[in-house]
C-alpha cells in the first residue's frame, strides 16, 4: 500500500509471517513482519518488523476507508505529542488523522521502535510520524491495494 503527497510518501507491505511454520499457537502464528519505505522531508528510511498480527493488519483497510468517509476525528497535537486514533499490540506503527476540511485531508503514520529512522536516538521522541495530504480516492485505492496484499495472509 502507498500513501503519497507532494513531499513525503509511505510504502507498507506485509513481507511473511514471523514464523514460517505455524505452532499451533493462536497468538503467534498470527504475526506477520511488515516492510516499510518512508520518504520525508527530513529523510528517507526503511525497516522490515514483525509489528503486525494479521487481525490487526485488517483494521487498516476499515480505518482508512473510514477516514475517507469523515468518520473518524481529527487528532489533535497535545504536550503529550499524538494519540494515534488507530494502534496496535506492538508500538511500531500508528495512524491518526491530521486534518480534514473542505475536501482535503492528511493521515499521520507514526513511527516508533524499530521502524523508527536509525539517525533518531534513544534521547528524541518515542515516536515519529509523517503526515501525508491525501484525498478520500487515495484511502480507498490504497485500502484496496493493502486488502489485495493480506489476501496472501490469511489467519492461521
Amino acid at each position: 500500500m502507498q500513501l503519497g503527497g507532494d513531499k513525503s510518501s509511505i510504502t507498507l507491505a506485509p513481507v511473511r509471517y514471523e514464523f514460517a511454520n505455524p505452532a499451533g499457537n493462536e497468538w503467534d502464528d498470527k504475526w506477520l513482519v511488515i516492510s516499510g519505505d518512508v520518504s520525508a522531508p527530513d529523510g528517507a528510511w526503511q525497516f522490515a518488523v514483525p509489528c503486525l498480527t494479521t487481525f490487526e493488519a485488517r483494521s487498516i483497510s476499515a480505518w482508512l476507508r473510514s477516514v475517507a468517509n469523515g468518520d473518524i476525528p481529527v487528532s489533535v497535537i497535545g504536550d503529550a505529542g499524538v494519540e494515534p486514533s488507530l494502534q496496535f499490540t506492538e508500538p511500531n506503527l500508528a495512524f491518526s488523522v491530521g486534518s480534514c476540511q473542505s475536501g482535503s485531508m492528511s493521515v499521520r503514520v507514526h513511527f516508533a521502535l524499530e521502524s523508527m529512522p536509525v539517525r533518531q536516538s534513544g534521547d528524541d521522541r518515542n515516536q515519529v510520524w509523517v503526515e501525508i495530504a491525501v484525498t478520500a480516492a487515495d484511502l480507498d485505492s490504497s485500502a484496496d491495494e493493502w486488502d489485495k496484499a493480506l489476501s496472501a495472509f490469511p489467519d492461521r
